[in-house]
């Protein structure tokens, strides 16, 4: 996986998930300072960093430093994200203050990129700022970053970060074929099932895809069954661990950047993640990443995820109104 290519989301595939990233991003980011200045410093949190990742300078009395914030917010930049921006700032500031050292300048850098609003917020939280502490306050974003990384001079950076970790195994013609995909002849297939309505109560009218996906996850599911081969059994389990993690990581972030029932940009977010970050689990059960995308949605079906704030309410609901017309005597007489 990975081929060089400066995509930070590869981080969590390279560390091993979020938190691994988010050491990682760090990391990245002082290496980053450090082409440039040898003599970068990072800071232990022991129990508390000083509100600094990286410096160069004198943090002894009367000293004066250059401090590099990290803030791994792969998934974007919203109201939460201004918060965590402030507090840490905040800390930077404090522990100079108590220490004796004066910050000269606070570089904030994140693996993603900042629209028209929160770009508005910015310049005039660090105008403020620079103006009211006497300090150079700047922002490297994801664009920003990666420019860096594809300099020459930092080819080893780039390469310790994004070169590939594994490969997929060869195509053998003494092993059986990889899986296929199969059509859903029937569009109708699944009308009144749980995944779909979630899609529904999120505004995403076009469901096909979803349960053509769904449709090759049941078949997967039953073949591996059937079989009864049980690394395929374990394999086909660590998948789905892995969907539902996927799932769980995107909702709880896209929870913290808007407050709407709906939750912009999900859907695609998760099902891009499964499509570019599970080959290898694919590959494990000789399948395509899009049966990954099939699991997610028996996940759903299963009442263990959704697409709105408030899907638990919406799998409550149905499987109520599923249980009344299976239990009712007259459900489908007259």
């Amino acid at each position: 996986m990975g081929s060089g290519d400066v995509d930070f989301r590869f981080l969590e595939t390279r560390f091993g998930g979020p938190a691994g990233a988010r050491d990682a991003f760090e990391r990245l980011v002082a290496d980053i300072v450090g082409i440039v200045h040898p003599d970068v410093q990072e800071v232990q949190a022991n129990p508390g960093d000083w509100g600094i990742d990286a410096y160069v300078g004198d943090l002894g009395q009367d000293g004066e430093v250059h401090i590099w914030q990290s803030k791994y917010f792969i998934h974007g930049f919203g109201k939460t994200q201004q918060g965590d921006v402030r507090d840490s700032y905040n800390a930077a500031r404090k522990a100079a203050q108590e220490n004796g050292y004066k910050i000269a300048s606070w570089t904030l850098c994140v693996p993603c990129e900042l629209d028209g609003p929160m770009l508005t917020w910015w310049e005039g939280w660090k105008k403020r700022t620079s103006k009211a502490h006497d300090l150079t306050v700047s922002l490297q974003t994801a664009g920003r970053l990666r420019r860096r990384l594809q300099a020459p001079a930092a080819a080893g950076v780039r390469n310790l970060y994004f070169s590939p970790i594994f490969t997929l195994p060869q195509a053998r013609p003494d092993l059986e074929e990889p899986r296929g995909l199969e059509e859903l002849a029937d569009d109708s297939k699944y009308d009144g099932a749980l995944f779909v309505l979630q899609m529904d109560e999120a505004g995403l009218p076009e469901t096909f895809a979803a349960r053509e996906a769904f449709f090759n996850a049941e078949i997967l599911e039953r073949e591996i069954t059937d079989k009864g081969i049980q690394p395929e059994i374990s394999a086909l389990s660590t998948w789905r661990v892995r969907v539902s993690s996927t799932w769980s990581t995107a909702f709880n972030t896209a929870c913290q950047i808007s407050t709407d029932r709906r939750l912009p940009q999900l859907y695609s977010e998760v099902l891009e993640r499964i499509e570019t970050s599970h080959a290898q689990e694919a590959a494990s059960l000789r399948a395509h990443v899009l049966h990954g995308v099939g699991l997610l949605h028996q996940a759903v079906d299963n009442g263990r995820a959704g697409w709105v704030r408030d899907w638990r309410d919406i799998a409550k609901n149905h499987r109520a109104a599923t249980s009344n017309r299976t239990s009712d005597p007259n459900n489908g007489e007259g």
